[in-house]
């Protein structure tokens, strides 16, 4: 599943650049603003369908032009592309069909991202650990999508019921069970999931931070005790007021705790950036143990971190077997350490937009 080409073109200052990467490791290096992040946000966009940096196309796009494309090759002959115009429009192709939808070409290329903002999973609200959560479930429960979409859709037409006032009470109740019957679903799905994910989560979590006791608290949305639909039904004039529903499993939450306390709140931002990996990274350890591979996505990988704790993030990478690529400033604060790997790596420098393999 390894990316063995990468064409980008037009993508902020990636006029047109093209590069072949190591199966296992790759270090892009350059200064800022070099466009060594701009590469990982091409692989998001082609994993993902969007960037992590900005949700507007019109950044994405170089200023020049009316759009940029991101091609790759995969390990097992197939290839994966996306075109993204300055107006938002998205064309997409997997394995030469574009009758594709943007679930097929996420379930192509399942990508990891660990970037300065991968704090947000401890310091934000529950919105980026539900989603990490799902990205998990989806990629592992071939079931899930459909019953997450069959929620989603229920969802919205509550929700446009609430703001349409009282008249959509009655017929409020067909959603309710229907919200009902997908929200038990999709709970079972994440509380199998987490049962799988946790004993490596712990695993993880010994090596990183091995003096800190941690451990994993899910909420579900509501009280699963009771049922949902007679739940929903009772809190109606509650979300009638706020205009939205306010419990179920779009509400769900997964908190990092040291004892009572939220872990964002106790740690360090250098140990919270491992615990980050460690969530990250024992996922992709899952979903390799489901037979899939991943491929790892890390931006400034030495940003708050000490030598021992970079150097200990770096020997996981190299031996997760997934195909890894590391951006940083100053490469010889990672190099090193990729020296000593057994499969070896490739080193790529970034400037004013071109990539050149440094031998």
């Amino acid at each position: 599943m390894s990316v063995v080409r990468l064409e980008i073109t037009h993508l902020r200052n990636l006029q047109s650049v093209s590069l072949l990467p190591h199966p296992r490791l790759n270090l892009l290096a350059g200064a800022n603003g070099s466009g060594k992040t701009s590469v990982l946000e091409a692989l998001h966009l082609l994993g993902l369908g969007r960037s992590f940096r900005s949700g507007r196309a019109r950044r994405l796009v170089n200023d020049a032009e009316t759009a940029c494309t991101v091609f790759a090759g995969f390990e097992d002959g197939g290839t994966a592309g996306i075109r993204r115009g300055a107006n938002g429009e998205t064309d997409l192709k997997v394995d030469n069909s574009s009758q594709v939808t943007l679930a097929q070409l996420v379930h192509r290329l399942p990508l990891c991202l660990l970037d300065p903002e991968s704090m947000d999973l401890l310091d934000a609200g529950s919105k980026p650990r539900r989603a990490q959560l799902d990205w998990g479930v989806f990629h592992v429960e071939h079931r899930f999508y459909p019953v997450w979409l069959r929620y989603q859709r229920a969802l919205k037409q509550r929700n446009s019921l609430l703001r349409s006032g009282s008249i959509g009470r009655l017929e409020s109740a067909v959603w309710d069970r229907e919200l009902a019957d997908s929200a038990l679903q999709l709970h079972q799905f994440r509380v199998d999931y987490l049962a799988r994910w946790q004993p490596l989560w712990e695993g993880r979590m010994q090596g990183f931070l091995p003096d800190q006791s941690l451990t994993l608290d899910y909420t579900a949305g509501w009280d699963v005790s009771l049922p949902l639909e007679q739940l929903l039904a009772e809190s109606w004039e509650r979300d009638l007021d706020k205009g939205h529903t306010q419990i179920g499993p779009h509400r769900a939450d997964l908190r990092v705790k040291r004892g009572t306390a939220p872990a964002d709140e106790v740690l360090s931002r250098g140990q919270k950036k491992l615990v980050v990996c460690a969530l990250k990274l024992s996922q992709v350890a899952l979903l390799q143990e489901a037979g899939r591979e991943c491929v790892l996505l890390v931006d400034d990988l030495a940003s708050e971190l000490d030598a021992t704790a970079r150097q200990r993030l770096i020997d996981y990478l190299a031996a997760s077997g997934a195909q890894v690529f590391i951006t940083c400033i100053e490469p010889e604060a990672v190099k090193p350490a990729l020296e000593g790997a057994e499969q070896g790596f490739r080193m790529f420098h970034v400037e004013h937009g071109t990539i050149t393999e440094v031998s």
